[in-house]
């Protein structure tokens, strides 16, 4: 009788499960690492802090007292990566049981922490989107018009600057639809194919959700990726360390923003900024200049069809003039503290200014 190298089913089908063990142990792991984060308050103590804090199941990370805004991100190895507001991050590793985690990388100081008393979260209810009769129109929840906007003047008055720039002095703009974001990111595209599009050095930064009521309410989402090793991402000849994918509810591409903290290099086309906007340089990341001694210098350039690159900067400085009061060119030895581009969208802009006019109607501007 001949030898049959066919093996039988009961040991392929344990060959399978050996196989896949180990993958379906990590995904365990994670499942319960995961819970356990989120059902307990924590304990935090560091040079600086001592506070309870939790992680909450939107991802951001809240400690008791700290207005700031924190993302957490659970990795492999039992441990977890929180990004700060500043574009920095730090990671925590989580002993064997997940009752407790120091920070790694600090020998001395470093925060360390543990597991305190059991909570109820409650479940996110995840709300409608609009199924859009255009298969070019976004995806947003039924309810992304805000009945109140309750956000700074300042920020309105930005937001209405640029998305007029971007629609051409128009308020309405039904038939500029983009074509291409930027580089070979199009209009709607799957921010899953986009991120892989990224250098291979790239890694997951910061997934959360915009709050701002200046934006479509519980509509648009921010996946941020991080660079951290050269070759960095180059835009029209600046490097940039971050870069955000901003999109709808079905998870599709709707705009990009660029960053780089602390730049060495800012280069403006043409030498010089059209001019200063104040005081919000990030849109995205909703952050403004905290201080008469900088200035948020700009830049308005078209991007193609339904896109305008939205450049601004947070210049360590007043911004330098001439004697006739116009912009100095601004290619040379300045410090800067941020560098941004910002790919804002003809769609985008539209719904951005009905929330302004919905802000006007209620005596905000």
């Amino acid at each position: 009788m001949k030898s049959s190298f066919i093996p039988s089913l009961p040991r392929l089908v344990s060959a399978i499960v050996l196989l896949c063990f180990p993958g379906l142990l990590r995904a365990a792991d994670d499942a319960g690492n995961k819970q356990a984060l989120i059902g307990h308050l924590w304990s935090w103590k560091s040079a600086t802090k001592e506070a309870q804090v939790a992680f909450e199941p939107d991802g951001s990370f809240k400690m008791k007292g700290v207005e700031a805004k924190f993302q957490w991100e659970l990795e492999d190895g039992g441990k977890v990566r929180i990004a700060l507001p500043n574009g920095k991050s730090m990671e925590l590793e989580f002993n064997k049981d997940f009752t407790g985690f120091k920070e790694t990388g600090k020998a001395a100081g470093g925060a360390v922490g543990t597991r305190l008393q059991a909570r109820t979260v409650k479940p996110e209810v995840a709300k409608p989107a609009v199924v859009p009769a255009n298969p070019n129109e976004m995806a947003l929840s039924a309810d992304w018009r805000p009945a109140e906007v309750q956000t700074r003047r300042e920020l309105l008055e930005s937001l209405e600057f640029y998305s007029l720039k971007v629609l051409g002095g128009k308020r309405k703009a039904p038939d500029l639809i983009p074509t291409t974001i930027w580089g070979p990111v199009t209009w709607l595209m799957p921010v899953e194919k986009a991120a892989a599009m990224l250098p291979k050095n790239a890694r997951k930064h910061r997934f959360f959700e915009m709050e701002n009521q200046a934006f479509p309410q519980s509509s648009l989402r921010v996946k941020m990726y991080a660079v951290d090793s050269k070759p960095e991402l180059l835009d029209r000849g600046n490097p940039f360390k971050y870069i955000s994918f901003i999109t709808d509810l079905s998870d599709r591409v709707i705009g990009i923003q660029l960053m780089s903290a602390t730049p060495k290099i800012v280069v403006w086309e043409g030498g010089k900024p059209d001019g200063v906007k104040e005081p919000y340089y990030n849109f995205i990341e909703d952050r403004m200049k905290g201080s008469t001694r900088n200035s948020v210098p700009y830049q308005v350039r078209d991007a193609g069809r339904g896109v305008k690159l939205i450049k601004t900067a947070l210049l360590d400085s007043p911004l330098p003039l001439t004697v006739d009061g116009a912009a100095m060119g601004l290619n040379v030895d300045l410090k800067y503290s941020e560098n941004v581009h910002w790919y804002l969208t003809a769609p985008l802009a539209e719904k951005l200014l009905e929330i302004v006019d919905i802000a006007r109607q209620k005596g905000k501007l």
